[in-house]
């Protein structure tokens, strides 16, 4: 019964990294905003915007190394966490979506700066495949 009653209450464990998870997802949602807005002014002849866009896709790319090394690799379950990060964005103020967004970036740079070898190309080749869909 304390088995149940434990496992119904939660595991602080479990909330930490559901609350990291959600974070996460806040990111990726806010770089991939960002990246879309990169993308269309590339595509109306700013081309330099392009090491921006590469920079921001690559950042997002650590977080999304990284989230996939610590253990969700269910392609359905982050996709469905990516929608419910837009979502909750969508009521944001935009001073709120600047301020956690350079908080996001802070956290990628610093992520990548600490990245294996293996991470940090996942992380350009994520960038790279991204940024040629992009620019179609």
């Amino acid at each position: 019964m304390a088995v149940l009653a434990g496992w119904l209450c939660g595991n602080p464990a479990q909330a930490a990294n559901e609350t990291k998870l959600e974070e996460t997802a806040n990111c990726i949602a806010l770089m991939q905003t960002t990246a879309d807005d990169l993308a269309r002014q590339i595509k109306a002849g700013d081309r330099a915007r392009e090491p921006a866009l590469r920079t921001e896709l690559t950042l997002a790319g650590a977080l999304i190394a990284r989230t996939y090394l610590e253990g969700l690799r269910d392609g359905n379950e982050a996709k469905a966490r990516l929608r419910a990060a837009h979502e909750r964005q969508a009521g944001w103020e935009p001073e709120r979506k600047r301020s956690v967004h350079q908080a996001c970036r802070t956290r990628a740079d610093t992520q990548l700066a600490r990245a294996s070898t293996l991470e940090r190309f996942a992380a350009a080749r994520f960038a790279e495949s991204r940024l040629k869909r992009m620019l179609r």
